[in-house]
């Protein structure tokens, strides 16, 4: 891992100018493990870091919109950050404004798809069987497995999506 991290494991708040990072930390550690913590007091944001992708797409889920100190402010806007060289590079012109949002109705929402690569030879209903213990699934199709070596999987929440790859990944799958 560099030092950047995970990629899409950052958070990106909008938190108001007087929380502090102990407030933040308390708010997001429920979701995963926080690495770290980094609050632009005089702009009023602040940077989440997490461990894992998943983690931080959950955080971003469930705290989008919530309100910290029991209800009493501030509300949280709460965003995957860009990555660090991503900011620090030249702009590029966009030809069409929005054109990083897919207008497939399959990727509502976002990173909410996986696309397996898996061997020709690999048995179709044994992926299935595996990735069906995945939580927020909507469906997989593996009718491409034996002449293409792919699989499809549509999961209803991108944090439930980035939990699958994670444990796929570490399962060698």
């Amino acid at each position: 891992m560099d030092e950047q991290g995970v990629a899409g494991s950052r958070c990106f708040v909008v938190c108001g100018k007087n929380v502090t990072g102990e407030e933040l930390q308390a708010a997001f550690a429920p979701y995963g493990a926080v690495e770290s913590v980094k609050v632009v007091r005089d702009k009023g944001v602040a940077y989440v870091k997490y461990d894992k992708a998943s983690q931080a797409a959950l955080a971003i889920e469930d705290l989008n919109g919530a309100v910290l100190n029991d209800g009493r402010g501030p509300k949280l806007k709460v965003l995957l950050a860009e990555a660090p060289s991503a900011r620090n590079a030249a702009p590029q012109p966009r030809q069409h404004p929005g054109a990083e949002l897919s207008s497939d109705p399959d990727n509502v929402p976002p990173r909410s798809r996986l696309f397996l690569v898996v061997p020709k030879s690999a048995d179709p209903q044994l992926l299935q069987d595996h990735v069906c213990g995945f939580p927020d699934l909507e469906y997989c199709k593996t009718d491409l497995v034996a002449t293409k070596g792919v699989a499809f999987c549509k999961f209803s929440k991108s944090s439930s999506a980035l939990k699958a790859l994670e444990a796929i990944a570490e399962d060698g799958m």
